[in-house]
């Protein structure tokens, strides 16, 4: 199930947040999964990685909250240019 629904380029994106920890530091890095509606696949998701980063996990989930839409649309038109643009 999606955590948040946004509209790109004339398609309705289910988003999902998630946190990851690269080996060369302590701190999490929050990132954001696009995958178009409706559809399957692992190839399907777009993955953007949101500036906020920190050392507890959770609280990236609970900043993931205050990301706006907008925001959410800008990150993922950085992975996923509009269509025949």
């Amino acid at each position: 199930m999606a955590w948040r629904t946004i509209a790109h380029d004339g398609r309705s994106w289910d988003v999902r947040p998630a946190a990851e920890r690269r080996s060369s530091t302590a701190d999490w890095q929050l990132i954001f999964g696009f995958r178009p509606t409706g559809e399957t696949g692992s190839g399907q998701t777009r993955w953007a990685l949101h500036p906020f980063t920190g050392h507890d996990k959770a609280r990236l989930f609970v900043r993931a909250e205050l990301v706006t839409d907008d925001e959410l649309q800008a990150l993922l038109e950085s992975v996923a240019p509009p269509r025949g643009g």
